[in-house]
């Protein structure tokens, strides 16, 4: 019975997935992890290639590249979490409790929309870090029944998460779980030779990430470790309170208070084996409390402990199913379907805004225009391309730009948007010019694809909801730089934002970007 429950849901929310991908354009990070797939490294600046291979493989090679298409690889492993959850929480308990496990999965925004319909690198890895789970707890349970677990199993958690580190680093709070189960609660896994050889095999696994970075002068080690370590310990209370909340939010509020209750319920109810709970607990908690305490006195981003909460979801389904003889399970379902009404609710509405909404809901000062409006990530880009595309063809013909000119971005963000939307319909490409650490990616692919010339012209645009001016973004770079085209962009009637497009004339050559040793 459950299996079929499992089948229409998996189908159901697949579809829905589909149509959002469909309409909804692509968004900052989105378009980003696009430029992975058009040049395949073993590393990229920021993150390990799991990404960019799983974009290569679900447009066949590029050749679809609708956004439908870039985010399909997600929507696909998000139908294979599904079922990784069901069949974990059925190893775990029972099938009711995968069938509990798979409802929390499917109504969580990060495993179902930030993970399981926009391509992140979170799309491959929350699937490999589910399956990895699924041995761990086969590694759990053949100590407690047999004494003893294979080689086999050893082997595949090596592989699996090592395959889950190559998508994100956060991949290592794996072998942290269960080195602290290990540690705390059956050191007799020391013992076997298997361990240390499904370390090995990780270690093998992600070797890439160790061999581009030597390569590449750490500069992925560089770039994240100013974003964890903490050098100064001043309380960021609002940054503090934005994570908080934040994780609350991606992870459904609805069900954060049942993995409350979960918590506050598991010694007393013993829903589940004393020792799956300290696997379950020692998996999601750490990278939790690390997000959380980094929080404290730097920026991040809430979804990063989405694992974590995944982890611990299962905690919440088995606590829902030992309550299935009594009154409260009514309570709790009840509490599942407001789960899932809340997630339909911010997906119509959030679709609706972004595609419906009348002009902003940022700043409506000229020079910022639409700063501040989340939604602009998502929407207006395809307009704006096929309108700058078709007046560039028109200027060139009237003589009032040079023709062939290439667009240059000091940023990746718009980089990306400008190389997707604008760039990539004219059979042309955005080129990095400025600083390696704002340019991330770029400066790899201006090695690959080519960059400026010295004394070559360029075009620069700037959206007033990412504000720049522009002679101190390129007045360095370039002899000169003269506004062109102002372009305004609609939804609803009404204003979103302003492109200003600006000549750059006579590249100097004497950016970090152009300078950076590339291997």
């Amino acid at each position: 019975m459950y299996k079929k429950r499992l089948l229409y849901l998996i189908l159901i929310c697949s579809a829905i997935r589909i149509i959002v991908a469909s309409v909804i354009e692509l968004g900052n990070d989105e378009v980003y992890y696009y430029t992975y797939a058009l040049h395949l490294q073993q590393n990229y600046f920021d993150h390990p290639p799991a990404v960019g291979l799983l974009i290569r493989l679900f447009t066949f090679n590029l050749h679809f590249q609708q956004e439908v298409f870039i985010r399909i690889g997600s929507i696909v492993f998000a139908a294979i979490g599904t079922w990784l959850v069901f069949k974990t929480s059925t190893l775990m308990r029972n099938e009711r409790t995968g069938w509990y496990a798979a409802i929390l999965y499917n109504t969580s925004i990060y495993s179902s929309v930030i993970a399981g319909t926009f391509i992140l690198p979170d799309s491959p890895q929350i699937v490999l870090w589910l399956a990895s789970m699924f041995v761990m707890l086969k590694l759990v349970m053949a100590y407690r029944d047999n004494g003893n677990a294979s080689y086999a199993q050893w082997l595949l958690f090596g592989l699996l998460a090592g395959l889950c580190i190559m998508c994100k680093v956060h991949g290592i709070f794996l072998w942290g779980g269960l080195g602290l189960y290990i540690l705390f609660y059956n050191r007799k896994m020391l013992l076997h030779p298997g361990l240390y050889i499904s370390f090995l095999i990780t270690l093998f696994v992600i070797s890439p990430i160790f061999v581009w970075n030597i390569q590449n002068n750490f500069i992925t080690w560089r770039y994240h470790s100013t974003r964890v370590e903490v050098q100064h310990f001043t309380l960021d209370t609002d940054g503090f309170t934005q994570a908080f909340f934040g994780q609350v939010f991606y992870n459904n509020p609805v069900n954060v208070f049942i993995l409350i209750v979960a918590l506050l319920n598991v010694r007393r109810k013993n829903f589940l084996p004393k020792d799956v709970t300290a696997l379950l607990l020692l998996c999601g908690l750490p990278i939790i409390l690390f997000v959380t305490g980094i929080a404290l006195f730097k920026p991040v981003l809430p979804h990063w402990s989405g694992p974590g909460f995944v982890a611990l979801s299962f905690m919440c389904a088995a606590f829902i199913d030992s309550l299935v003889e009594t009154k409260p399970v009514k309570f709790y379902c009840a509490t599942l379907k407001a789960s899932a009404i809340f997630l339909i609710i911010l997906v119509t509405g959030g679709v609706g805004i972004i595609k419906l909404y009348p002009g902003t809901i940022g700043s409506t000062n000229t020079i910022n225009y639409g700063d501040g409006d989340f939604t602009l990530d998502l929407y207006g880009w395809k307009q704006f391309g096929e309108t700058f595309n078709a007046w560039e063809r028109d200027a060139v013909g009237k003589k009032e730009i040079p023709p062939g000119l290439h667009i240059v971005c000091n940023k990746w963000f718009p980089a990306a948007h400008i190389e997707y939307y604008v760039a990539r319909p004219a059979n042309d490409y955005v080129i990095g010019v400025g600083n390696v650490n704002d340019l991330h990616q770029y400066v790899w692919l201006n090695h690959y694809r080519g960059a400026l010339n010295i004394g070559d012209d360029a075009l620069c645009i700037i959206p007033t909801n990412y504000p720049q001016d522009p002679l101190l973004a390129y007045g360095t770079y370039f002899q000169s730089v003269q506004p062109v085209h102002t372009f305004t962009a609609m939804r609803g009637g009404k204003t979103t934002r302003y492109f200003n497009v600006y000549l750059l004339k006579g590249y100097k050559g004497n950016d970090e970007a152009r300078d950076y040793k590339v291997i």
